[in-house]
């Protein structure tokens, strides 16, 4: 079936997925979308070759999941780690919503061994230099915490592209752990590439903030649900396109 349109004639099935297609922001000031794919691709190449590595479905997005990255003790020491040093979540160049962003988060040192140890089992993981990678955080939500759906690439045009560029560029990577499983909610969720992911103790998810060109993926916003009952902890590491510069913003503590 086809439609008129001014003159063209336009296949219906194009005009629905065109009007279904979300909205993208446009990549940030500075970054180079070739370097960017390429780098996506690598590690694609390199999880899809990992034994105990799984894709994991979705529309539009890459992503990947290993069962048990962590064991349950090291969970319970990286738990204690973030419940000596949480404070209030905060975002990057965000309007007022305190209901937006609810959980606590802290940086974890390397001067940690442990946390040490995690690190660079990330980084072996995907196969990318160290130096892209941003600290490590850890992040907790109790009963009633969320963070509604945002995204962990940076956009173009926004008052906090250029301080993002000058620390490393592009997040491309993020990779999240799962340190402990809450008794009811508290999945996270990626509503446009139709997947949803629930808590599972020691388990690590990887996904690519960017598309196959190297450009903004808007598939890959997500969302951390409501705790209903218990407390979810999970730790996230990015890596940026350049290696990562630390400052007084990156020092905030925000996504």
């Amino acid at each position: 079936m086809a439609l008129e349109a001014k003159g063209a004639t336009m296949d219906l099935a194009a005009l629905l997925a065109q009007a279904a297609a979300p909205r993208r922001f446009p990549p940030l000031e500075g970054s180079d979308a070739s370097l960017l794919a390429a780098m996506g691709s690598n590690v694609r190449a390199k999880l899809d070759a990992t034994p105990g590595v799984t894709m994991v479905p979705g529309h539009n997005i890459d992503m990947y999941a290993v069962r048990d990255f962590l064991t349950a003790d090291e969970c319970t020491s990286l738990m204690a780690l973030v419940d000596a040093d949480v404070k209030p979540s905060t975002r990057l160049g965000a309007k007022v919503d305190t209901s937006f962003r609810t959980s606590h988060t802290c940086r974890l040192s390397a001067t940690e061994p442990l946390v040490a140890d995690v690190e660079n089992r990330i980084v072996a993981l995907l196969g990318l230099p160290n130096e892209l990678s941003e600290t490590v955080q850890g992040q907790r939500y109790q009963t009633g915490q969320q963070f509604k759906m945002h995204n962990d690439y940076f956009a173009g045009g926004q008052p906090y592209s250029a301080t993002v560029d000058a620390e490393g560029g592009q997040r491309t990577w993020t990779a999240m752990v799962f340190l402990n499983e809450p008794q009811a909610g508290g999945s996270t969720n990626f509503p446009r590439a139709n997947v949803k992911v629930k808590p599972r103790t020691g388990a690590l998810l990887t996904w690519f903030n960017l598309d196959r060109d190297g450009l903004p993926n808007p598939f890959t916003h997500h969302e951390g649900m409501i705790v209903e009952v218990g407390v979810k902890y999970i730790l996230t590491k990015w890596f940026r396109e350049r290696p990562w510069q630390s400052s007084a913003q990156s020092d905030a503590m925000r996504v």
